[in-house]
């Protein structure tokens, strides 16, 4: 999952912050970041949400759980919620790098961009159904991803 935005971004990135993903496993947390701002739409993430967070590293890394061995991803697991965990402490910084990317992303892979759109439901709906500040994050990402 490769695109010059993305690569770009994973360079700023690892100016910031080590981390051991390959560019792969780089790219899919890309794709899957939007999630991660659903879980924050309400400004913060709670002890609650911080369940979702934990979810969300698994879910990314059973991406990847026909590749790697079943230790492996559990590691790979690890990972992604120490990077979860950064982003959600810095999203100011970091939202609209991340979303650039992937609409530059999704912009030259339009079947992407329905399951980013799932996605989006799937994180929203997990917490007893849609809240308001969900649903408008929901929306102000569509437009800014353009999806449908």
């Amino acid at each position: 999952m490769d695109s010059a935005k993305i690569i770009e971004l994973k360079a700023s990135y690892e100016k910031e912050r080590e981390h051991e993903l390959t560019s792969e496993q780089f790219g899919s947390l890309v794709l899957f970041f939007p999630s991660l701002l659903i879980i924050a739409s309400d400004g913060e993430v709670d002890d609650e949400e911080w369940v979702y967070v934990n979810y969300l590293s698994k879910f990314i890394a059973d991406t990847f759980k026909d590749e790697i061995g079943e230790e492996e991803r559990d590691e790979l697991e690890a990972r992604y919620l120490l990077e979860l965990t950064f982003l959600v402490n810095n999203l100011s910084t970091w939202e609209q790098p991340f979303l650039d990317a992937l609409h530059d992303y999704i912009s030259f892979n339009e079947a992407v961009k329905e399951d980013v759109e799932d996605i989006l439901y799937l994180f929203a709906e997990a917490s007893d159904g849609k809240s308001e500040e969900e649903e408008e994050k929901i929306e102000e990402l569509k437009q800014i991803l353009e999806i449908a």
